[in-house]
C-alpha cells in the first residue's frame, strides 16, 4: 500500500461523520468513504481524461437504481460541483463512496444530456470508481492508433461529433459523401461553374479535430486562384465548395480526408486521414465568354 493512498486514509479517519456511518464530511453536507485503493499515484489533471464507473441511488437503495454509467470524461469538464471534491482524492483504481445532495452533481457533465427532472436537495450516494486515467501522451497515441486501425470510421466519428454541436439543419450534406456543407452568402449570380472558368476565392482551413489553422490564403497573397478542373492545382474539396458556394457567394464545408489532404497529409501542418473545416468566400468566377453564351 503506498504511503499517500494511507495518508489519505489517515486523513479521512481523523475526521468521520456522525450523520452517515463510516463516513468523513470533507465539505459542509459531502461525504466521502474510501473503499479500495488501485496502483496508480497520481490524481488527475485538466489536461487528462478518465474512464470513470460511477453508480448513483438513494443512500438506502441498491447501488445505481438512479443513474447507472461507465465512460470516458474530459477531466476539465468532470471537475465541477461535487465531482470536483472526488477527483481531488481518486487515483486510477481507487474506489470510494460520495455522499451529497442530489443538486450538488454535475448532471450535464456526468450525463451528457440535461438533469433527471426527479433530482432535487435531498442526498444522493455515488459509488465511484477510477477505471482508468489517460495522460495527454497516451490520449495522443491512442487517438494515432485508432486514426490508423480504422481511418473511415476515425473520420466519421469526428465528423459526426462535431456536427452534433452545431445546428445541424443548417448543414447539407453533399450526395453520399462525409462531405458537409453550410451556405452563409448567396452567390451574385446562378450559373454554374465549368471546366475552364478562373476561380478567386478566400479561404481558412481548419483541422477539424482540434480546430487548429493549417491552410489561409491571406498568407498566401490574399487569394487562391485556379482554373477550375484542372488537376493538382487546389484540393477537391475547394473545387467542390467553389462549385456550391457560385459566384460571389460564401459558406462553410466539411471536408473528408479524401478531398483534403488524404491518406499522407501534410508534414508537420496535417495528420494522416484528417477531416477539415474550410470557411470560403468566392471572390470571383471569371468565365470565357464562349461559355457564358453557351449557358444563356
Amino acid at each position: 500500500m503506498k504511503v499517500l493512498h494511507i495518508c489519505s486514509l489517515l486523513a479521512l479517519a481523523a475526521c468521520a461523520s456522525a450523520e452517515h456511518d463510516g463516513f468523513t464530511e470533507v465539505e459542509d453536507g459531502v461525504h466521502l468513504r474510501l473503499h479500495a485503493l488501485g496502483e496508480g499515484t497520481r490524481v488527475a489533471t485538466d489536461e487528462d481524461s478518465v474512464r470513470m464507473r460511477i453508480r448513483i441511488a438513494m443512500p438506502d437503495s441498491p447501488a445505481g437504481s438512479f443513474f447507472s454509467t461507465e465512460q470516458h470524461y474530459a477531466v476539465r469538464d468532470l471537475r465541477t460541483d461535487v465531482m470536483r471534491v472526488a477527483l481531488e482524492r481518486l487515483h486510477e483504481g481507487d474506489s470510494m463512496s460520495l455522499i451529497a445532495p442530489g443538486d450538488a452533481f454535475p448532471w450535464e457533465q456526468l450525463t451528457r444530456t440535461a438533469a433527471p427532472s426527479s433530482v432535487g436537495a435531498g442526498p444522493l450516494r455515488a459509488e465511484l470508481l477510477m477505471v482508468d486515467l489517460i495522460t495527454p501522451s497516451e490520449i495522443a497515441a491512442r487517438r494515432e492508433a485508432a486514426r490508423m486501425g480504422d481511418p473511415e470510421g476515425y473520420e466519421l466519428r469526428l465528423i459526426t461529433a462535431w456536427l452534433a454541436q452545431q445546428d445541424t439543419a443548417a448543414f447539407v450534406r453533399w450526395g453520399t459523401s462525409l462531405v458537409f456543407y453550410r451556405v452563409e452568402g448567396l452567390p451574385i449570380d446562378t450559373l454554374p461553374v465549368r471546366k475552364g472558368d478562373l476561380v478567386s476565392i478566400r479561404c481558412e482551413g481548419r483541422r477539424l479535430e482540434d480546430g487548429v489553422v493549417v491552410d489561409d490564403s491571406d498568407r498566401h497573397g490574399g487569394t487562391y486562384d485556379w482554373r477550375y478542373g484542372d488537376t493538382e492545382q487546389v484540393i477537391n474539396g475547394l473545387e467542390i465548395a467553389a462549385n456550391l458556394f457560385g459566384n460571389g457567394g460564401s459558406g462553410t464545408i466539411i471536408l473528408p480526408a479524401a478531398y483534403a489532404f488524404g491518406a499522407d497529409g501534410v508534414e508537420g501542418l496535417v495528420p494522416p486521414y484528417c477531416p477539415m473545416r474550410y470557411h470560403i468566400r468566392s471572390v470571383s468566377i471569371s468565365r470565357p465568354q464562349a461559355s457564358v453564351k453557351g449557358a444563356r
